[in-house]
């Protein structure tokens, strides 16, 4: 196989893991049961997690290094600052983009979260979090649009009125237009 030929199959490949893991969640859900489906995947991931570990720890890696070396393993462009590590371009993320809310709440449950859970049984770590500013931001909309929704229905309208509603729809415009994964790790 030439050269050009094996870095053409690593688009590909992250591609068919996406689509592998895509509808081995949507297939099994209607089958097996959501509760299990989970369980199953979080266990896998978890191990994988932590087969990893030990080969990192064996190397000597640094955890962040580790966990950063691992997410580039999955197809994650993604950016070390400290002990935080955020996911700039990821064929699963954009996915997540296309599907919204719900499939972000899978792909953090069950592969994520225990793959990092797994690093840190091995490495040592106190702490691993993912953080997915879709869903915060999406919480976040909802606490402001409800407060707008509030604030509209009242019967004022005096000029103490207008200031909050025009502060919280400048809130609102100021919540990301792009959603973000970030791993932190201590």
């Amino acid at each position: 196989m030439a050269e050009e030929d094996r870095m053409e199959a690593l688009p590909t490949l992250r591609k068919f893991l996406v689509a592998w893991m895509d509808e081995l969640w949507w297939s099994m859900r209607d089958r097996v049961g959501a509760l299990s489906i989970i369980e199953c995947l979080q266990n896998s991931w978890r191990a994988g997690g932590r087969e990893i570990g030990e080969m990192a720890r064996r190397q000597g890696l640094s955890p962040p290094a580790t966990v950063e070396a691992v997410l580039s393993m999955l197809g994650r462009e993604v950016q070390l600052q400290g002990n935080t590590i955020r996911v700039l371009a990821c064929p699963l993320w954009n996915r997540i983009k296309e599907r919204g809310l719900e499939y972000a709440f899978h792909c953090e449950e069950f592969a994520s979260a225990p793959l990092l859970a797994g690093l840190k049984d091995v490495l040592g770590l106190r702490d691993v979090k993912v953080e997915t500013s879709l869903r915060l931001a999406y919480l976040e909309r909802a606490k402001l649009e409800y407060k707008l929704s509030q604030l509209k229905g009242a019967a004022t309208s005096g000029p103490g009125a207008k200031k909050q509603r025009a502060e919280l729809e400048e809130q609102l415009k100021q919540l990301p237009k792009q959603p973000a994964c970030i791993f932190h790790i201590r």
